[in-house]
């Protein structure tokens, strides 16, 4: 009974070790899959924008052989599509300054700091972290205020509703990491004679550099990507953004494909180097504060 018994047990490990990898095999293959459907409409894309207007429209479709032109970029670039790329660049590092300056602190104070309704300010910023994936809701009540104040088409009014969109991301970021930080370290600073501001400055500044890049990719992205208040709040060619530069490939007469596939993968560029060179850092910035001690 017990050579039977010993039997079936060493044929259930055997099973269950041929199970995992096969269940492992079975993930990865997903896995895979999620990867190509993500991978393929931009790697289309950037392939059609090197395509002439015959190759365009060619049936079957040529995957690689065409002979690749790039009249589509040059056409893009005559149309001043360098100059939205400008725009967009200030806009969004001036987004990404305001956000920092304005998250540290704050995060800092709704950690350290007891105030009147600091749970509920709280939550307030983490019930408005879907602002920075897009605001349309609130376009018409930030239009009308901003034009009673003078500011659509001016140089400044995107900067400041793309800070404000991103700022809860930004604060929730930073506050994760700041949580993580011993509070002795805070009380050592001000046994030593630190202000409230030097101990900001020198002891936790240091400490958040992860969290802070973390921060900053996310608000450049999000900014970098905005569509709606963009095409709204500014109407004059000099200060068009990116994304409403792309739109304007598409006509009244149908979609110019060649010009609008080679503006978009202008467009995704920098959102490539940006990951590509510090994605590392805004996963260092977003794991950072998940262990506390």
């Amino acid at each position: 009974m017990s050579t039977i018994t010993l039997s079936s047990a060493a044929r259930a490990r055997a099973t269950g070790r041929h199970f995992v990898p096969r269940l492992s095999w079975l993930w990865s293959g997903l896995f895979g899959c999620l990867v190509i459907l993500n991978i393929a409409p931009l790697i289309w894309g950037i392939l059609t924008s090197f395509k002439g207007q015959a190759d365009l429209f060619r049936f079957p479709p040529a995957f690689v052989s065409f002979t690749p032109t790039l009249e589509n970029y040059e056409r893009v670039f005559l149309s001043g599509f360098g100059g939205n790329l400008g725009i967009s660049l200030v806009n969004a590092l001036a987004a990404v300054v305001l956000a920092l300056v304005l998250g540290l602190p704050a995060a800092y104070a709704f950690d350290r700091f007891n105030f009147p309704l600091r749970r509920l300010l709280f939550l307030a910023v983490v019930a408005s972290i879907p602002l920075s994936i897009g605001a349309a809701a609130l376009l018409i009540p930030n239009y009308v205020y901003f034009a009673s104040l003078g500011l659509t088409n001016t140089p400044i009014v995107l900067p400041m509703l793309y800070a404000a969109h991103q700022l809860p991301m930004a604060i929730w970021v930073i506050k994760g990491t700041i949580e993580g930080i011993p509070r002795e370290l805070d009380e050592a600073a001000t046994a030593d004679g630190c202000t409230t501001f030097q101990i900001l400055r020198y002891v936790i500044l240091p400490l958040v550099r992860p969290a802070l890049g973390a921060a900053a990719i996310l608000v450049f992205v999000g900014s970098w990507n905005e569509f709606v208040a963009s095409s709204v709040m500014v109407d004059s060619p000099s200060l068009r953004t990116v994304q409403p530069a792309i739109y304007s490939f598409i006509g009244f007469f149908g979609r110019e494909w060649g010009p609008l596939t080679a503006s978009a993968t202008l467009a995704i560029l920098p959102i490539l180097i940006i990951f590509a060179l510090f994605g590392r850092l805004m996963v260092s910035g977003l794991t950072k504060g998940s262990v506390k001690g």
